[in-house]
């Protein structure tokens, strides 16, 4: 009975004593960032704090930094090289492209390093960039004086259909007896007149 009590003890002790172990393991990364052109070589180098454990080292991928650790992938087919037995490694790339940019990353156990941000630019062709700004520039002086000239084309019309409102304007009755003056008979007005109306009462019209 007595062992067994031993022997439960001395296991957990050794299992308090890994989990501080653990706790305490730091991952060193370095370098945190790599700028190179297609084709270049990089290596980087990962540690562990505890230089008397010995253990694997596994490399870690994505495609920017603040992502979680489960949205990592798994490096695989990396090409790792131990400087000793101890928790030392350097990552290997070789023969880069633009599809290898990204955040790599080194776990040991449970500790995670900073992580390396690699960048692989293709080297910039001045004489192509200035071509493609001119290019752009011209367009956009293009775009405006075509808008310049519809505006133009705009109040242009505006113009002349206001200019037709106002020829074909209709005159107004007020002025239609301006200047006309009508001369006042005396008492036999009337008189005038009714003989007029009557006139036309007994004329017959030429179309009947």
């Amino acid at each position: 009975m007595m062992l067994l009590l031993l022997t439960g003890l001395c296991a957990a002790v050794l299992i308090n004593m890994s989990e501080g172990v653990s706790q305490d393991l730091v991952a060193i990364q370095k370098p945190r960032f790599y700028g190179v052109r297609p084709g270049r070589l990089v290596a980087i180098y990962c540690m562990s704090s505890k230089q008397h454990l010995a253990a694997q080292v596994v490399w870690y991928k994505t495609p920017e930094y603040d992502r979680a650790p489960s949205q990592r992938q798994v490096l695989e087919g990396a090409i790792t090289r131990h400087k000793n037995l101890t928790r030392n490694a350097f990552l290997i790339l070789t023969d880069l492209t633009v599809q290898d940019s990204g955040v790599y990353y080194c776990r040991i156990e449970q500790a995670w390093g900073a992580g390396t941000q690699l960048q692989v630019a293709r080297p910039v062709d001045r004489a192509r960039v200035l071509h493609h700004s001119t290019v752009k520039d011209g367009l956009m002086v293009t775009q405006a004086l075509m808008m310049a000239l519809f505006a133009a084309a705009l109040l242009h019309r505006k113009l002349l259909l206001k200019r037709r409102e106002t020829i074909y304007e209709e005159p107004q009755l007020d002025h239609i007896y301006q200047g006309l003056v009508m001369e006042m008979g005396g008492d036999d007005l009337y008189e005038e007149l009714t003989m007029y109306a009557q006139a036309a009462e007994v004329a017959e019209a030429p179309w009947e």
